[in-house]
C-alpha cells in the first residue's frame, strides 16, 4: 500500500488559519496547522504570489503555515507521531540510528553522528510545539 502524503508545507492564506480544523468527514479527521507566521508578499496582476522581506515592494500580508492531516484520535501523542512519520520515514530514521551507532563504535567517521543528533533535536522541538498547541486548545496528551 502506498503511503499517502499527509503534510503540506509553506501553505499561504489570506486569513490566519485555525490551528485545529475539523474536516467533518465522520471519521474524526482534522488538520493540524502549525508554524503559522505572517509574511509580506508581492501579488502581481496574473495572480502570482511571492514572499518578500522588502516592506517597500510588498503589496500585502498573508499567513504562511504547514498543514498536517491527522486521523482520529485527536491527542498530542497522535499528532506528534503523525507529524514525525510525515517528516521522517521509518527507513530514514533507521538509517540515521544505524549510522550513529556505527560511528559510535568507530566503524564510520564521527561526522555520521550529526544527522541523528539533528533528528533528535528536531524531534524534541516538534514534541514541544505540538504539546504547546494542544495545551492551548485543551487537547489531551494521550488516549487516556
Amino acid at each position: 500500500m502506498e503511503k499517502q502524503n499527509v503534510l503540506s508545507i509553506e501553505m499561504l492564506a489570506d486569513n490566519k488559519p485555525d490551528v485545529f480544523f475539523d474536516l467533518r468527514n465522520g471519521q474524526g479527521t482534522f488538520l493540524y496547522n502549525h508554524n503559522i507566521k505572517e509574511v509580506l508578499v508581492i501579488k502581481d496582476k496574473q495572480g502570482s504570489i511571492a514572499i518578500t522581506d522588502d516592506k517597500k515592494k510588498s503589496t500585502g500580508k498573508m499567513f504562511q503555515y504547514d498543514s498536517l492531516r491527522v486521523e482520529y484520535p485527536k491527542t498530542a501523542d497522535n499528532i506528534f507521531s503523525t507529524l514525525l512519520a510525515a517528516k521522517y520515514s521509518t527507513k530514514k530514521e533507521s538509517k540515521l540510528v544505524n549510522e550513529y551507532q556505527s560511528a559510535t563504535l568507530g566503524l564510520l567517521d564521527k561526522s555520521f553522528k550529526k544527522p541523528y543528533e539533528d533528528f533528535l533535536r528536531d524531534r524534541i522541538k516538534i514534541r514541544e510545539s505540538v504539546n504547546a498547541d494542544c495545551g492551548d486548545h485543551k487537547i489531551p496528551i494521550d488516549n487516556e
